[in-house]
């Protein structure tokens, strides 16, 4: 047994011997201090971190709050690192022991160091569970538990939403009202690792923000509440992943947990059973159930695509078991990360057996813009459970030379009052520009001799126009709008 350290003995060996197994029989917490976690053996909840099925065994404490401020638990102790290791994971709910809800949680202070140093927010007379699971480790660690009744709180992690209205250079942020409801909230983003304090920051007195100008496709953003004349701590990093053309893939074997999913998301889970995957170690899986259908989706990141855009879309599926029963799998592409209104791509896949096969899907894209593909499990009741695997996704396309030409060209501004200007990343040479109205009539032409130019309409009546502009590659049609 570790040596307690509380200045109440007394109290630190009644928290330590009856720490309990159950949440209806945690043990409550009412002072700061060093508490001793023993053998992880008692019954896990499914809450932060998945089912019963990864990881079955936990330790409960409760812990009501008498102020509002925030708390903080610290299994970062010299007790609990070599040569005694102990990688915990915990979870922070709320409500009752028949209807808990996630609240917080956190798996490794950093992607070497596996305790657990975390700080989350808490509302006077609210009850929170502090749940210690085995998932990594069954050992009994220490860890200090403080409260602090701070007079500006911090935002809760899992009250930021994920990212939405993606472009490839912006997007909304959006998260849940602190508590206290601050006067206002900062936002802070730069590239992935960027040092807080060195980025770009914003203040809005809502609890969203549009950000644009973002140059990292791949970026980190933080927030904190904002209370006048004090600020909150800052929380974060949080991912914002932008939209990108294609070509691109992912075999999900990049450094976590920033990039090894890449902007993907859902309700799929990230694998890494020795041999589990078609190529490195990492893998999506989503399970099977003998007693409910599966409707599960994984969403790849946002995606810009042009009109016309014939994209191929390759994968590789198996199954986790060689006993298991088969599982069946459809793509699904969408404009929003949601499998509402989204359309199916090609037939139903009956994905069978432990030995990976290549799947190959094709789209065009109707209409220029945002897209994501879905990958959606839809296996009813089954009679032997078991996960279905993917990895290694491809995404290609072709363009036709106009198209490829036509998203390469710049105009603006558009809409246009008086002069409008046009370039291009191609280094077409523009021979001829001609403004047309929507009957196809000519009713204005420049010639030109460079890559890029401008054109006066100020002359023009308001409203819609094409503007076509012909140079050594192709031909580009643009629409315009003369305000």
């Amino acid at each position: 047994m570790k040596k307690l350290l509380l200045s109440s003995i007394l109290l630190l060996v009644s928290l330590s011997s009856f720490a309990q197994l159950t949440c209806a029989t945690a043990t409550p917490i009412t002072a700061d201090g060093t508490i001793t976690v023993p053998a992880i053996t008692g019954t896990y909840q499914a809450l932060c971190w998945g089912t019963a099925a990864t990881a079955p065994n936990a330790i409960w404490y409760s812990y009501i709050a008498t102020a509002n401020g925030e708390v903080t638990i610290n299994a970062d102790l010299p007790q609990n690192v070599a040569p005694s290791s102990v990688d915990q994971r915990v979870s922070i709910a709320t409500g009752t022991c028949a209807t808990l809800a996630c609240y917080a949680g956190q798996d490794d202070v950093s992607d070497t160091n596996y305790n657990v140093n975390y700080t989350f927010p808490v509302t006077s007379g609210t009850t929170y569970y502090i749940v210690w699971d085995d998932r990594w480790d069954a050992n009994g660690f220490d860890f200090d538990f403080t409260f602090a009744a701070v007079s500006c709180v911090r935002p809760s992690d899992l009250s930021v939403l994920a990212p939405s209205n993606i472009t490839s250079n912006s997007a909304n942020l959006s998260w849940s009202a602190a508590i206290g409801n601050p006067a206002s909230y900062d936002v802070e983003f730069g590239a992935v690792g960027f040092v807080q304090g060195t980025g770009t920051s914003v203040n809005t007195l809502t609890t969203s923000t549009p950000v644009s100008g973002v140059a990292n496709t791949n970026s980190d953003f933080y927030l904190r509440s904002n209370c006048g004349s004090t600020q909150s701590a800052w929380v974060g990093p949080f991912s914002l992943f932008l939209a990108v053309n294609l070509p691109y893939s992912n075999n999900f074997d990049g450094v976590a947990p920033q990039t090894y999913a890449d902007g993907f998301s859902g309700a799929w889970g990230l694998g890494n059973t020795t041999g589990g995957a078609q190529s490195g170690t990492i893998y999506y899986f989503s399970g099977s159930s003998t007693t409910v259908a599966t409707n599960s989706n994984l969403f790849t990141r946002a995606l810009n695509l042009q009109a016309n855009e014939q994209v191929t879309l390759t994968f590789y599926t198996r199954l986790g078991s060689a006993t298991g029963t088969q599982q069946s799998l459809r793509v699904l592409v969408n404009t929003t990360p949601s499998a509402t209104g989204a359309t199916q791509v090609g037939s139903t896949i009956t994905v069978t057996g432990i030995t990976y096969a290549l799947q190959t899907v094709t789209y065009t894209a109707t209409t220029a813009g945002t897209y994501y593909f879905i990958f959606n499990n839809n296996t009813p009741i089954v009679a032997t459970a078991t996960s279905l695997r993917l990895d290694t996704v491809s995404l290609t396309s072709v363009l036709s030379t106009n198209d490829f030409l036509s998203s390469n060209f710049n105009i603006f501004p558009n809409p246009v009052k008086n002069v409008i200007n046009f370039f291009n990343d191609t280094n077409a040479l523009v021979s001829l520009v001609e403004m047309t109205d929507l009957n196809g009539r000519v009713i204005k032409s420049l010639k030109v001799n460079a890559t890029e130019g401008q054109i006066s309409v100020s002359d023009l009546a308001t409203g819609m126009y094409m503007m076509k502009i012909t140079t050594d590659q192709g031909v580009v049609n643009k629409k315009i709008l003369k305000q």
